[in-house]
């Protein structure tokens, strides 16, 4: 049986026109979809301070980032109470291979042992095939390592939404920089390749205007210093000696789509 599979699109209740654009790329038509309003303050149990972001970040966050997180965090936390196992999440200036995700939506994600997997990236990305033909004969299965930007699109199983939401309530840095820590929160760093969503160009936040950067003390900067070795030591460990290379086994790029084989086995 199916697992149940939500698709989420985050976007601000007010932003009609995108919502529309949205609403006339959905194919097909009978996919257990639907806006989740985006928030453009801090609601509970988020907490934020400039201090924090600084020694974190490197500097306050943005109006827009401090949105984004918030609606991103809201929608794990609606997964983590909801009846469903996991969530396809889009944000509404996207423009998807809706039937990848259709196809997406029937894979038991958890089954692959993968909790988080990117569906987007706005940088290029550092990245080992971890499966060949996964999805398609020509979407493969990858893991990145270090950077992975962007939070336009990803799926998210129950159990990786409720460790996000218990570990990164305070907001210190920009959501897509928790998404991509993954020697941190160990919900691996998956990702599909070619990416099955793009963004449209020339698409500005609609979460909030951009607020000025906030200069940091000496002080805080030390902090920040010392916190960015440590972090690096803990990352270079991770993909050293905890990521297995061939978590899903032994892959070549021939034969069948690793899922349709999968399915059937």
């Amino acid at each position: 049986m199916a697992p149940e599979t939500a698709i989420r699109v985050i976007s601000l209740e007010e932003s009609t026109d995108r919502r529309s654009e949205f609403s006339q790329q959905v194919f097909p038509s009978d996919l257990d979809w639907s806006f989740f309003s985006a928030d453009k303050s801090i609601v509970s149990p988020l907490g934020y301070n400039d201090r924090g972001a600084i020694r974190g970040c490197g500097r306050a966050l943005l109006l827009p980032e401090i949105g984004c997180y918030v609606s991103h965090f809201k929608c794990w936390e609606w997964l983590a109470n909801s009846e469903y196992n996991q969530v396809i999440i889009l944000e509404d200036d996207t423009i998807a291979d809706w039937r990848a995700i259709a196809q997406l939506s029937l894979i038991n994600l958890s089954s692959y042992k993968i909790d988080l997997l990117r569906l987007f990236a706005t940088h290029p990305i550092e990245c080992n095939i971890v499966m060949y033909r996964f999805l398609a004969p020509n979407c493969h299965l990858v893991r990145t390592t270090g950077w992975c930007l962007g939070t336009q699109g990803y799926m998210l199983t129950k159990a990786g939404a409720r460790r996000l939401v218990e570990k990164y309530y305070h907001i210190r840095i920009p959501v897509d920089f928790v998404l991509m820590r993954y020697w941190e929160h160990r919900l691996g760093s998956y990702s599909l390749f070619p990416f099955p969503i793009i963004e449209r160009h020339a698409s500005n936040s609609t979460i909030g205007e951009r607020a000025p950067v906030t200069h940091a003390a000496f002080l805080d900067r030390a902090i920040r210093f010392s916190w960015r070795i440590r972090d690096r030591v803990r990352r270079e460990y991770f993909d050293r000696w905890t990521a297995e290379r061939w978590p899903l086994g032994p892959t070549i790029d021939a034969g069948p789509a690793f899922i349709n084989r999968a399915t059937k086995s």
